[in-house]
């Protein structure tokens, strides 16, 4: 093969999961400075990992469907990861929470 070619959306899948998992671990070594109650820790990491679920399933949906853009077709992988953002968000702003009020 002169050029591997992989397709766009399995690229993106792949490059999407592991940020996501750099993300997590970095969040494991800073939930133990957050100011929240475990109830409130589990919840914000729950969501947080449903979150990048929803986005590695949008990804890898879009690629065996081979869907050409997402945003145009409406996709079954665009609804995963449209889920996956205000899940992800909510999340995040338990743990930004968490942070100010140690602060």
């Amino acid at each position: 093969m002169a050029a591997a070619v992989a397709p766009r959306s399995l690229v993106t899948a792949h490059i999407a999961a592991l940020m996501q998992g750099a993300m997590h671990l970095g969040l494991v070594a800073g939930f133990v400075y957050l100011d929240l109650s475990d109830g409130w820790a589990t919840t914000a990491a729950w969501l947080l990992v449903i979150s990048s679920a929803f986005e590695a399933l949008g990804g890898a949906t879009n690629w065996l469907q081979g869907t050409g853009d997402q945003f145009a077709e409406k996709s079954l992988g665009y609804k995963f990861n449209s889920i996956s953002g205000p899940v992800g968000i909510v999340g995040i702003l338990i743990v930004l929470v968490g942070a100010i009020r140690v602060i």
